[in-house]
């Protein structure tokens, strides 16, 4: 094994298996802090466990490439401090992951606001499931749990292919440990669509909620929208999964608005369209446009935009 790939190994085998878990254990302003420095030397070095499992380092490039595409009229300065950003707000994101099964999650809890909860909860109890689209923006997942939280059953799409064994073992533990810790306070699952689809369409069948990320383009998918000024390939299994369940559609993202204090502000669910996915599905990619448009620097997988 040549020298660097024994290094990058190595140096993930610290970072996810002891200091990210120790940051974790922390009080949240100083382990906030020190996200935000492993989010700085990660730019520096153009570190992500993605493009060292693919033995690539492409990150920042893709990153940097993605900031003049949503930003066309800013200068290189602004580019290249989004670029940065990125890597900071990612490292918060990965920090936050090992909060989930701390007691402090009570005081995040009061400390943070749901923005069309009540709204969320009535449909709770007439039995009516939801599909909730949002993108790797910001906290994510962070809203994922906080919705839980607040009562209501929360279910996330994953993807086998965290178990890709190209992947570094202690990141994969790492991810498992932050599903288990995520399922808990959700009160729901997070299985894999791949081996276990029929799930989600039992849940929404319970009134429950179904969450996902849209900012992923959908492989197979014929149909094409406008998303940040590029062709974008619309994964379509949310729309296929309200119109078989009669569940309703909306979307939502978490914002990170200080130390241990979120915002999730959900779109107002709405009745899908039975015969257009693009009407159902296109005023949901219009609100997260908006908000990576917004604060592009915290739009995790802004690497992805170049190949739309």
């Amino acid at each position: 094994m040549p020298f660097r790939e024994k290094a990058a190994r190595w140096l993930q085998t610290i970072d996810y298996g002891y200091l990210l878990p120790g940051m974790g254990t922390l009080p949240l302003p100083l382990g906030e802090r020190l996200s935000r420095l492993r989010g700085l030397a990660q730019f520096a070095m153009d570190y992500d466990w993605r493009s060292l499992s693919l033995k690539r380092r492409f990150i920042r490039s893709a990153t940097f490439q993605a900031m003049q595409i949503i930003m066309p009229e800013a200068h290189r300065l602004r580019w290249f401090k989004s670029t940065m950003l990125r890597f900071v707000h990612h490292s918060r994101e990965e920090w936050q992951a090992c909060l989930y099964s701390r007691e402090v999650m009570g005081k995040i809890m009061d400390q943070s606001r749901i923005e069309g909860l009540e709204q969320l909860k009535r449909y709770r109890k007439e039995g009516r499931g939801v599909v909730l689209i949002s993108c790797h923006l910001d906290s994510f997942c962070m809203g994922m749990v906080l919705l839980g939280m607040h009562g209501l059953p929360t279910n996330v799409i994953n993807t086998s292919e965290i178990e890709n064994p190209e992947i570094h073992p202690q990141v994969r533990a790492f991810f498992q440990r932050k599903y288990m810790a995520m399922e808990q306070r959700m009160h729901g699952r997070m299985p894999y669509y791949q081996t276990d689809k029929a799930f989600f369409y039992q849940a929404l069948k319970r009134g429950e909620l179904v969450t996902l990320m849209g900012d992923v383009p959908g492989s197979k998918s014929t149909v094409h929208i406008s998303f940040l000024g590029r062709k974008f390939r619309m994964p379509l299994g949310a729309w296929h999964m309200a119109k078989k369940t009669e569940s309703l559609v909306g979307g939502y993202v978490c914002l990170h608005e200080g130390i241990g204090k979120y915002r999730v502000v959900c779109m107002t669910p709405r009745e899908i369209n039975v015969n257009d996915p693009v009407r159902t599905l296109g005023p949901v990619y219009e609100f997260l446009e908006h908000w990576i448009r917004k604060m592009p620097e915290r739009w995790i997988a802004a690497d992805l935009l170049a190949g739309y």
